[in-house]
């Protein structure tokens, strides 16, 4: 077995102090603004981390410098194109489910297909009773307790 050599940290700013990063406030943003359209191509955080040299947590707040930085007219624009991505992996999911050949197939079809409604009704405030209640109104038909019948 080989020793590792200790890495070596990396070069601070003059002037900076001690635990500085080395971008300034802009380069800062023109990162957050391409690590942002990776995650908004659908890309995680982990695998741009990976991509950039940058750890899941550096991603995140990247992510969150870039959302912050976009402004209201954005976070519309920003809703509208997650809508969009829905609409299309709900499309995609019913093509699945038209092409899926055993019943495991057609669950999981049905069930991501859920899941994405459940999440396109959220993104646009709409409310959706759970499955449970829902359950719970098939069944229900009066209680001769609670509704005086007795």
């Amino acid at each position: 077995m080989t020793a590792k050599k200790p890495s070596r940290p990396k070069p601070r700013k003059p002037n900076a102090p001690l635990g500085a990063g080395t971008l300034n406030a802009a380069e800062l943003d023109a990162q957050a603004e391409e690590i942002y359209a990776l995650h908004k191509q659908g890309n995680s955080a982990i695998s741009i981390g990976r991509a950039m040299g940058l750890t899941k947590d550096a991603v995140d707040r990247r992510i969150a410098r870039a959302r912050k930085n976009a402004g209201s007219d954005s976070a519309d624009d920003l809703r509208t194109d997650r809508e969009s991505s829905l609409t299309d992996m709900v499309r995609e999911a019913h093509a699945n489910l038209a092409n899926a050949r055993t019943v495991t197939e057609r669950n999981a079809c049905i069930r991501t297909i859920a899941d994405l409604n459940v999440k396109l009704s959220k993104l646009l405030g709409l409310e959706v009773p759970s499955k449970v209640v829902l359950e719970l109104e098939k069944v229900y038909t009066g209680d001769p307790v609670w509704d005086g019948d007795l």
